[in-house]
Order: C-alpha cells, then sequence, then structure tokens
C-alpha cells in the first residue's frame, strides 16, 4: 500500500489539496519545526546556564566550607538536589520538545507524498564525504533529507548520530553527576573523614 494514502482512523484523505493550500501546509509545518528547533537551543542554553551555576555553587561549598564537615554534606546535598531537579526537568522538556519538531517535519513528509508543493522532480547528484555520490530531489526537502541520511546510504557514522537525541545527553550526564555527587558526599561524610 502506498504510504501517502495510508490515512489513521477516523481520518479522512482530501481529494487533492490546491497547490497553494499544500504551500501554505508545508510551510506552516516547516515553520513550526523552526520553532521547536529554536525553543530547544534556547532551552537548552537557558539550563546549561542553570548548571554551570550549581556546580560553580557546589565547588565553592567545597573549598570554603570543609572545616564544618556537616555544614558542608547539607549545602552540596542541597546544591546537588536542585541540580537533579532542574536536570529532570530540563531532559523531560528537551524530550519533548525534540518530537514535537519530529512531528512536524513528519507532517511535511507526508504532505510532500501526498500532494508535493512544488510540481515535478528536480534530481541533482549530491557527492558525500566519502566520495560517493546520491540523487536525490530537491523539490522534496524533507524527503530527501530523510533519503541522504538512510543509513541504507554510504553516509559516515557521525552523521548517523541524531543531534536531537544527543542534545538530550546532556541533561541525562547532569543527571548522573548530580546522583553521584549526593553519594559522594554522604560516603565522605560517614566514611572517610
Amino acid at each position: 500500500m502506498d504510504s501517502a494514502s495510508t490515512v489513521a482512523p477516523g481520518g479522512t484523505l482530501p481529494d487533492r489539496l490546491s497547490l497553494e493550500d499544500a504551500k501554505w501546509l508545508h510551510d506552516k509545518f516547516e515553520r513550526l519545526a523552526a520553532e521547536e528547533v529554536q525553543l530547544a537551543g534556547g532551552r537548552t542554553s537557558y539550563f546549561a546556564a542553570i548548571g554551570t551555576v550549581l556546580i560553580t555553587a557546589a565547588i565553592v561549598a567545597l573549598a570554603d566550607l570543609q572545616a564544618e564537615p556537616w555544614l558542608l554534606a547539607g549545602v552540596v546535598t542541597f546544591v546537588a538536589a536542585l541540580g537533579i531537579l532542574i536536570s529532570f526537568v530540563w531532559v523531560v522538556l528537551l524530550h519533548r520538545t525534540n518530537d514535537a519538531q519530529q512531528m512536524w517535519r513528519e507532517c511535511a513528509l507526508w504532505l510532500e507524498r501526498m500532494n508535493p508543493p512544488v510540481a515535478g522532480d528536480l534530481r541533482i547528484p549530491i557527492t558525500l564525504r566519502s566520495g560517493d555520490t546520491l540523487s536525490l530531489n530537491m523539490l522534496r526537502p524533507y524527503a530527501t533529507h530523510r533519503e541522504r541520511f538512510s543509513s541504507s546510504n554510504p553516509i559516515s557514522w557521525l552523521d548517523r548520530v541524531n543531534p536531537d537525541r544527543l542534545t538530550e545527553s546532556l541533561p541525562l550526564t547532569f543527571l548522573g553527576v548530580w546522583s553521584t555527587t549526593i553519594v559522594l558526599v554522604w560516603v565522605w561524610y560517614f566514611v572517610l573523614r
């Protein structure tokens, strides 16, 4: 079955979108996907700044409060707990933003399959960094992007890494660092000092 004619249960397939409607929808999906990219970048900058401030606070506490172990353990635990909370919120928001971006890209891809905004087929050869050449249709940007980064193509392992998912690794790393910090400070307090 052609994926362009597949419709979810309860949905209806329009007879044919006008070219103007298809262009409007395609532009709308593109704008929505771009807004999600901008939102993800803004959130990453914002939460990374907060994470940096918390790391600085933990280092200052370690430097200034070594003479008072109970206070040091309490302050570092508090800072690490804030870090865990911030990192958790960050990873959830980033995950949702990345999923929304993917949703709008999928919508544009389906629209290109059903009723392309520009009629025709403009294939041009694209030379990859590996030296291999692909023939891609420039009139279907979302389909071209998917085809270009398909695992069946001879692309490098770096091109196989999904940047959206990669950005989610930063808050997950912070979660691990803050959790380890809490464990280490209490092991130090009860066992090592």
